[in-house]
């Protein structure tokens, strides 16, 4: 070990997502030679209303941030980062090959729902900018679009697409890799390398929205070099309290149940991973006989078309297999056009109907979920996520047969309303654990999930796996980690997060 390594190199780690969403860790390496070196790790949408002023600012200096990295393809860990270049960061955003082809997709139909949502939102303009507790400039700010398509293109300019397990120089003393997982099409683990004269290494570790397989696609075998070496783990929590044996099948009994009563079937769907791997559970069970190739399949979703294309166009990227090679199930009606979407409507006849979004308050789903609620031969299915006072959130909550208000009209919940965990993308806890029992750990840093979820979670990693130190990471406080573990924690004091020690 380097004289005073404790001393002298570090990374002090701060979140700026207390939860589930906007994902984004500000990380300061500190050197010897008193030099510092800024990099984020993620720069996500915030997608719960309660955090969404969070969207329209960033408590630190842009340009003084050196390089981005990007875990995967998901608008809550990418969907700032046009207007981190808009408000002036200057450097390099490297992500994963296939991530860095996917971003520009979801990135301009972002841009495109952020400037319908202004065109159409003026009451809720006008609310903010007599809001007195809203600085004006940040009223300001939230009534004009986040960023709009050049934003992205200038963005996409500065995007730097790395091969998996291949060491690239960020910075001077600073190398990453990016390291397959099974959470998505393209997504990684991500290993910072920090190294200097006379120092001990500082490995740094984010999971990512970690999963250890996917049915699409092989996830190449961790390299041995990581399972020696002594690790900072920040990893993700969001399924830390859950066991897969909390896990219940259901989905398929209940597309079964549904169509038995020939009723129609709506499945709000996330534009990318989920939807296809619903168009393939689909055609697997076509396959297997449980579903009528005669019922429509009517799948609607700009975005999660041409992600599908993307699919189908990169099939070298996907598992050699007969099922997964050819995804898409019979009978099955791509909807582009409104006049297609609003046939669909009055049509009594059982069908499925696939729709982003998957919580159910953006895309074609904002079209179909209003109308069909109040339909008694209708099951809307969800097999995600819903996130607090998101559409989906609020009609699960509403009890069937029940008058509420929808848009400013009173309206009675008919259709069932149904939900499964099972296809989420995230490691359960186990996974997690298992995860973690094969490094070399130094210290664990919890991160990426619901606060009480983050805390439980810290305690199992704590009884389960006994690292040196374990953390939660958060916008309260700085963690700051050397190479052999956590060193200290002290608070953040103010919005701008000026490191003062």
């Amino acid at each position: 070990m380097g004289k005073n390594n404790k001393a002298n190199m570090y990374v002090d780690i701060v979140s700026l997502h207390n939860e589930v969403t906007g994902s984004c860790n500000i990380c300061t390496v500190r050197f010897p030679d008193t030099q510092k070196v800024k990099f984020i790790v993620d720069c996500g949408l915030f997608q719960e209303e309660k955090y969404q002023k969070q969207n329209y600012y960033f408590p630190f200096e842009p340009n003084e941030i050196s390089f981005l990295l990007v875990t995967h393809n998901h608008i809550d860990h990418i969907g700032r980062i046009p207007k981190l270049y808009k408000d002036g960061f200057k450097g390099k955003t490297y992500a994963s090959k296939i991530t860095s082809e996917l971003m520009p997709l979801a990135l301009n139909n972002t841009a495109e729902i952020l400037s319908s949502n202004t065109q159409k939102n003026s009451n809720k303009q006008k609310k903010v900018l007599e809001d007195s507790s809203i600085p004006t400039h940040l009223a300001s700010a939230m009534n004009t679009p986040l960023f709009e398509v050049d934003d992205v293109s200038k963005a996409m300019e500065n995007v730097v697409g790395v091969e998996f397990n291949k060491a690239v120089s960020v910075a001077p003393h600073i190398a990453v890799k990016f390291i397959q997982n099974g959470h998505l099409l393209g997504a990684a683990s991500i290993l910072v390398t920090i190294t200097y004269k006379g120092q001990d290494p500082i490995y740094l570790y984010f999971s990512g929205d970690y999963a250890k397989d996917n049915i699409f696609f092989d996830v190449e075998e961790m390299p041995k070099m990581l399972k020696e070496v002594p690790l900072n783990v920040i990893t993700e929590s969001t399924y830390g309290t859950k066991s897969r044996n909390d896990i219940v099948h259901v989905f398929e009994d209940n597309i079964l149940e549904s169509l038995k009563h020939k009723e129609t079937l709506i499945i709000p769907v996330f534009s990318l991973g989920r939807s296809q791997e619903m168009l393939l559970k689909l055609k697997k069970m076509q396959k297997n006989g449980l579903l009528s190739k005669s019922i429509p399949i009517y799948f609607d979703g700009k975005l999660a078309h041409s992600y599908t294309s993307f699919y189908q166009n990169h099939l070298d990227y996907l598992k050699q297999d007969e099922d997964v090679q050819s995804f898409l199930p019979e009978n099955l009606t791509l909807v582009t056009e409104y006049e297609t979407r609003q046939a669909l409507l009055p049509d009594r006849n059982s069908k499925i109907i696939l729709t982003t979004s998957g919580m159910g308050s953006y895309g074609p789903a904002q079209f179909y979920l209003p109308y069909y609620i109040s339909r008694p031969k209708c099951t809307i299915h969800f097999c995600g996520y819903t996130t607090p006072n998101t559409f989906g959130s609020k009609i699960k909550e509403v009890g069937d047969g029940e008058v509420f208000e929808l848009n400013g009209i009173m309206t009675t919940k008919k259709a069932k309303v149904l939900s499964t965990n099972e296809f989420s993308g995230h490691g359960k806890q186990e996974d997690l654990l298992e995860l973690l029992e094969g490094f070399n750990l130094k210290s664990v840093l919890i991160n990426h999930g619901e606060e009480n979820t983050k805390v439980q979670f810290a305690k199992t990693v704590i009884d389960k796996i006994k690292p040196k130190g374990v953390a939660i990471l958060s916008n309260k406080n700085y963690i700051r980690v050397g190479a052999h573990g956590i060193l200290k924690s002290y608070p953040v004091n103010d919005l701008n997060f000026n490191i003062t020690d």
